[in-house]
């Protein structure tokens, strides 16, 4: 169940990063935003949906390198068990545009790519509340 940012609950973020600096350097700057909240770092494909559930993330920052198994296969797997899931690919891969219209296909919301300014992502995971709307 979705809890609106607009009635002061902050958005609950999940992040799903292999590298270690790079999943607590965008945790941190996630928990300094006063509408949002990490509720959690993965590294592991298989961690991914089982943290998701016990967090009740709402938003998911995914790497598409996790090891483990199949990033885009676990799209799929969230979007059918966690279907208010709001995904966001956070990828470094090098075509971007290629990779966007496959992880959309699965099921995703959208695409950032890593090296954009964080503004962009943290965007992208705002987007994902005021799509779906307040609910309580």
């Amino acid at each position: 169940m979705k809890q609106s940012v607009a009635m002061g609950n902050p958005l609950r973020v999940l992040v799903a990063e292999n590298h270690p600096d790079l999943s607590e350097a965008v945790a941190r700057i996630v928990d300094t935003e006063p509408d949002m909240r990490c509720v959690g770092q993965v590294a592991n494909v298989s961690d991914v949906l089982p943290v998701a559930r016990e967090s009740s993330a709402q938003a998911l920052v995914l790497d598409l390198s996790l090891t483990g198994g199949s990033s885009l296969q676990l799209i799929e797997e969230l979007v059918a068990d966690i279907p208010g899931l709001h995904i966001v690919v956070f990828s470094g891969l090098a075509n971007a545009e290629e990779a966007e219209r496959e992880i959309k296909r699965r099921g995703a919301a959208e695409f950032v790519s890593k090296g954009c300014d964080i503004t962009v992502l943290l965007g992208a995971l705002r987007r994902g509340v005021s799509a779906s709307g307040p609910t309580a």
